[in-house]
């Protein structure tokens, strides 16, 4: 990857971002799914589920951390299989003189981008409303890696399916286990201790984690260590599926 080869890249799938922000749906859409959450879940079991800080803080953590995932993941897929199988526009990125790592770094780097601002909006409206506090420094470096994670899962996934039908399949037996099983909603330590193994094989996990840890102890330490080598790996195959491009 040449130096600031992916910028021209970057660039481009940040106009088309601020081209789709020019609308007050996009925001209020993306706002809507984790506000109805955090509002249902705060209000109908904020009394039954006991953690330090309180259920409405730990809540609000865990939909920042859903919403930089659903964004960051689910957004960029869709832009980059749309491109190869509507637009027809990807082979013509494919044309350009930049390197595959480049390519798939803008397209990814542009992904969490998108993915932290829509986490911004969600946060900003649960401290405004909940009075929710600023997040500690594990909380904020974790959720910049689960942006650039997601989206270069989301570059892999748009560049390795065949057909919409297929990124369906991701979302229910990936990312929607993941949303509700990763600490989100409740600790994962009130899970059967198989499904904790299980669970701390995937990134949200450590997202949440890192969201809810207030220093560098050594159990956030593990987590930015693994999450930080998922999202080696997201990468990885992102160029690896970019060297191996096909239209169809």
């Amino acid at each position: 990857m040449t130096a600031l080869g992916f910028w021209p890249v970057f660039r481009r799938e940040m106009a088309m971002l601020v081209h789709r922000i020019g609308g007050l749906g996009y925001l209020f859409s993306g706002l809507l799914f984790p506000m109805i959450y955090l509002l249902a879940f705060g209000w109908g079991l904020g009394s039954a589920v006991e953690v330090t800080g309180g259920y409405i803080a730990y809540l609000a953590k865990g939909m920042l951390a859903i919403t930089v995932m659903m964004n960051g993941f689910q957004q960029t897929a869709i832009s980059v299989s749309a491109a190869r199988f509507y637009f027809r526009t990807f082979s013509v990125l494919r044309m350009s003189p930049v390197s595959d790592a480049s390519i798939v770094f803008g397209i990814a780097l542009a992904g969490a981008v998108r993915a932290i601002l829509a986490g911004a909006a969600v946060f900003l409206a649960a401290w405004l409303f909940f009075d929710i506090r600023l997040l500690a420094v594990p909380g904020f470096v974790g959720l910049v890696l689960t942006a650039f994670c997601f989206a270069a899962f989301g570059v892999a996934v748009g560049l390795s399916i065949r057909g919409q039908e297929q990124f369906s399949v991701i979302i229910n037996f990936f990312i929607t286990p993941m949303t509700f099983f990763c600490g989100s909603f409740f600790p994962i330590a009130n899970l059967p201790e198989i499904v904790q193994r299980l669970v701390s094989l995937l990134p949200l996990a450590h997202t949440n984690a890192l969201l809810q840890a207030d220093g560098w102890d050594g159990g956030a330490l593990f987590s930015f260590v693994v999450l930080a080598l998922l999202t080696a790996l997201a990468f990885g195959w992102g160029v690896w599926r970019m060297k191996r491009y096909q239209e169809f």
